[in-house]
C-alpha cells in the first residue's frame, strides 16, 4: 500500500543527548525535556515549541502512563499525548507525524524518547521523583497505540525463548551454517564487524562508551550472553540518553529559523509489518522484508539505498546489521555514523530517534542524502526512512509492503508434541542470571518443528562444542534431547 503526501514536510530540528554517570542525574522526563529544548534550539528558535500540538513517545523500560503529557506540562504547551507501545517500528512514529502534519491534523509534532536506566540503577537516590500531572493536563485523554500483532509467538513465550539475544543467536548460527563458516571464522567475522563499530563510535562525542576500541583490546568481549554473542556484541540499554525530533511544514519551520537551508526533507518511508516468528521461518537467516524494502525503494525513487551518502542501519545485534548490509548492497561502505547500539548506546525502543537526529545533522551539514532503518522484534518488522537536503519533487512516498513480505516468506509448521528423529535447524547456549540452558530448534522428516530446551550439563557441553546444525538428534515424547 503506497501513499504520497505533500513535499513541504520537514525535520525542523533534532537533538540527541547523552548524560554520563558522572553528570548530575536527571530522571527520564527531565532528559526528554532537555532533549526537546535542544531540538527547538537546533530548529533556530525555541519559540517553535509554541506550535507543538502533538507529542509522540515510544514506550520505554519505565512505567509512566502519560510521558507526553508530562513533557507538555513541563514545557507549558497544550499538546496531545500519544504513546507507542513496544512491538511497533520506531519509523511508524515518524510516519504518523508526517501524515498528521500533511493532513493539517498537527501544525508541529514532537517525537521524543529517552532512558535513564544507568541513573536508575546507580544513582536512584539522587533522582528527582517523576512529576504528577496537573488536573488540567489529566483532562486530556492520552492515546496509547498497541501493535496489531506481537513479534514473538505464544509458543516461543511458553518455551521461554523470550530474550532477543537468544533468538538473534539462532538466526546468527543459521547464517553461519548456510555460509559454511567454521566456529572460529564465524567468531572472527562477528568480532571484526563490531571492532569497526567501536572505531566509529570513538569518533562521536555523544557515544555512551568512550575509547571503546581500546577497551575491547584490553578487556575483551566480556561474558557469553548466547553463543556466539558476548556482552560487547549486543545492544547496551543501561544508558542515560534522550532524543527529540520536530516535524512540521517548511513554512512554519522558516518562521522560526535563521537559515532556510537547514531543513531536511523525508522523501521515502517504507515499512514491512508482516509478522513471522523466528521459529516458523523456513530459513532463519533470510529476511524477505529487507529484500522487499530494497525493491520498493528502487521502484519509488529510481535509486538504490546504497547510493545515499550516509547510512544508519539498526544495530541491535551483528546478524541484523549483516543482513541489512547484504540486502541493501552496501559493500564496504559504512553502515553506521553513530557506532551502533553497543557502543553509541542503545536506549530501549528509541535508538532510531538517536540515529535519526545524528543522520539529519550529517545530511544537513553535507547537503546530501541519508538512509536510516528500524527493526522491531527479531528482524520481524523492518522499516526504512530516506532523507535529503533537497525538497523531493514528487512528494514523500509512504509505503507499506507487508503483504509482499508475507507472500515471499516460507514458513514451517510448529508441532509442540513432535518426537523421534529430527535434524537441528539452529541452536544456541544461553547464559542468564540463572543456570545456562541450550535452545534447539529441530525439524522432522514431515517438515514439522519443535523447540527444545535443556539444562542438562551433558547436552550443553555437546552444543558448546558444535551447534550441530543439520545433524540428527533423538527427541523423547517428554522433549528430552538424546544425541
Amino acid at each position: 500500500m503506497e501513499t504520497n503526501v505533500q513535499s513541504n514536510i520537514v525535520i525542523a530540528g533534532t537533538s540527541h543527548l547523552t548524560k554520563k554517570p558522572q553528570d548530575s542525574p536527571l530522571n527520564v522526563i527531565e532528559l526528554m525535556c532537555e532533549a526537546t529544548q535542544q531540538a527547538a534550539e537546533d530548529a533556530g528558535n525555541d519559540a517553535i515549541l509554541s506550535t507543538v500540538d502533538q507529542i509522540i513517545v515510544p514506550q520505554g523500560t519505565w512505567t509512566i502512563s502519560n510521558p507526553g503529557g508530562l513533557v507538555a506540562q513541563h514545557l507549558g504547551i497544550p499538546a496531545k499525548s500519544i504513546t507507542y507501545n513496544i512491538g511497533i517500528l520506531q519509523s511508524s512514529l515518524i510516519k504518523r507525524a508526517i501524515e498528521d502534519v500533511s493532513a493539517s491534523k498537527s501544525r508541529c509534532t514532537l517525537i521524543v524518547g529517552g532512558e535513564a536506566k544507568n541513573y536508575e540503577r546507580n544513582a536512584s537516590e539522587s533522582l528527582n521523583a517523576i512529576p504528577t500531572l496537573s488536573d488540567s493536563t489529566k483532562q486530556e485523554s492520552p492515546e496509547f497505540i498497541q501493535p496489531s500483532e506481537l513479534p514473538i509467538s505464544r509458543y516461543e513465550i511458553e518455551m521461554g525463548l523470550i530474550r532477543a539475544s537468544d533468538q538473534y543467536a539462532l538466526i546468527e548460527n543459521s547464517y553461519a551454517n548456510a555460509h559454511k563458516l567454521t566456529r572460529q571464522s564465524h567468531q572472527e567475522l562477528i568480532n571484526k564487524e563490531w571492532q569497526e563499530m567501536a572505531r566509529i563510535a570513538d569518533s562521536i562525542p555523544s557515544s555512551w562508551v568512550r575509547d571503546a576500541h581500546d577497551h575491547l583490546k584490553e578487556k575483551g568481549w566480556g561474558r557469553t550472553i548466547a553463543t556466539p554473542y558476548k556482552l560487547h556484541h549486543v545492544t547496551q540499554w543501561n544508558v542515560n540518553q534522550a532524543s527529540a525530533i520536530l516535524i512540521t511544514t517548511e513554512d512554519i519551520a522558516e518562521t522560526y529559523s535563521n537559515s532556510f537551508d537547514g531543513f531536511i526533507f523525508p522523501n521515502a518511508l517504507i515499512e514491512s509489518n508482516a509478522v513471522t516468528p523466528v521459529t516458523e521461518r523456513s530459513q532463519l537467516h533470510q529476511c524477505s522484508g529487507l529484500d522487499q524494502i530494497k525493491v520498493e525503494y528502487v521502484r519509488l525513487t529510481g535509486k538504490k539505498p546504497s547510493e545515499s551518502q550516509f547510512h544508519e542501519l539498526y544495530s541491535c545485534f551483528p546478524i541484523a546489521v549483516r543482513l541489512q548490509r547484504e540486502a541493501f548492497e552496501l559493500g564496504k561502505r559504512p553502515g553506521t555514523i553513530t557506532g551502533g547500539m553497543t557502543f553509541a548506546g542503545g536506549p530501549y525502543n528509541n535508538f532510531m530517534l538517536q540515529g535519526l537526529s545524528q543522520l539529519t545533522k550529517q545530511v544537513r551539514e553535507s547537503q546530501t542524502t541519508g538512509v536510516i532503518t528500524s527493526v522491531s522484534g527479531m528482524l520481524t518488522k523492518q522499516g526504512l526512512i530516506s532523507l535529503s537536503a533537497q525538497q523531493p519533487p514528487s512528494g514523500i512516498y509512504l509505503s507499506d509492503i507487508s503483504d509482499k513480505t508475507q507472500s515471499g516468506t516460507d514458513t514451517i509448521q510448529i508441532e509442540p508434541e513432535m518426537y523421534g528423529n529430527a535434524k537441528v535447524v539452529s541452536s544456541t547456549v544461553s547464559y542468564s542470571a540463572s543456570a545456562p540452558k541450550v535452545y534447539v530448534l529441530a525439524e522432522n522428516p514431515d517438515t514439522q518443528r519443535r523447540l527444545l530446551v535443556s539444562d542438562s550439563d551433558t547436552v550443553i557441553e555437546e552444543f558448546l562444542k558444535s551447534h550441530k546444525i543439520g545433524e540428527t538428534i533423538q527427541i523423547s515424547q517428554e522433549g528430552s534431547i538424546h544425541l
